[in-house]
């Protein structure tokens, strides 16, 4: 299908296109930029993942810090986009070499080099204008994410009128979507937060980071390997790729292994 005067402009810097381009020069300077970002920001996020405690919800008297609902709510953020990145990466070394290879997972040197070593053959790629939307637009949410004015909120779910992400004040009882204005108890927002989360079906070091986050127990991945090779816990997923597991299995098996380990017999 022939392009129309519409899509002759670049998408990202609205530069005129030349004849067989689908990206200006810009735009994928752009795109080379914003990849250059990834192996530092991904470090800075996995850092503050790792140290942020937040009060709980509510800000009750006599209960303890609590942060697995913040680090859950990040975790879960920096995996969505993280996919997204992964995917165009992988698309992008398939156009270049061939069916047969993928970039490493997380490896975002890598993601970075390629989008810089290949800018000039992104420019006439045909899947260039989606790629470097979506690519984009993942980076600034993970700079969003990064940003100190983000850390100081709390993220307590996603609004359930429009699916706006809901921030939070530490120890605020509730929150105004900013997108509908709709009003929302951070309480409830955590809960159905926490339950999204149970359901999601994912890479097996992915599902057992989130489940033991949600359980605040570390589960050891040779344990879940174990139940895997035992087929106590089987893969979700039927079709050729990756295996996914759903985390609520994963999170059943621990909290009946914790279970069985406390009786005075042991677990039978």
């Amino acid at each position: 299908m022939s392009r129309t005067l519409i899509d002759e402009v670049c998408p990202v810097t609205g530069e005129p296109l030349l004849p067989g381009e689908y990206l200006s020069r810009g735009g994928a300077a752009r795109l080379r930029v914003a990849a250059q970002s990834l192996p530092g920001l991904m470090a800075d996020l996995a850092y503050i993942a790792s140290r942020k405690s937040v009060p709980e919800v509510g800000g009750s008297k006599g209960n303890s810090a609590s942060s697995p609902p913040l680090r859950l709510a990040l975790m879960l953020e920096v995996d969505e986009m993280a996919s997204a990145l992964q995917t165009w990466a992988d698309e992008l070394i398939r156009l270049v070499m061939g069916p047969k290879y993928s970039v490493p997972a997380r490896d975002w040197r890598m993601v970075a080099q390629l989008f810089a070593a290949h800018e000039d053959r992104v420019r006439r790629w045909p899947l260039a204008a989606q790629c470097a939307d979506e690519v984009l637009y993942s980076i600034k949410r993970l700079e969003r994410l990064a940003a100190p004015a983000h850390a100081r909120l709390m993220f307590v779910g996603k609004c359930p009128r429009c699916g706006a992400d809901l921030l939070a004040r530490e120890g605020a009882d509730e929150v105004t979507c900013r997108e509908c204005w709709q009003k929302v108890d951070c309480r409830t927002a955590v809960v159905l937060m926490m339950a999204e989360a149970k359901r999601l079906e994912l890479p097996r070091p992915r599902a057992t980071r989130v489940a033991e986050l949600i359980v605040g127990k570390p589960i050891k991945d040779a344990t879940v390997r174990s139940w895997c090779r035992r087929r106590k816990l089987r893969p979700v997923s039927r079709e050729v790729g990756p295996r996914t597991y759903r985390v609520a299995d994963i999170m059943d098996l621990a909290l009946a292994t914790e279970v069985g380990s406390s009786h005075p017999w042991g677990a039978r």
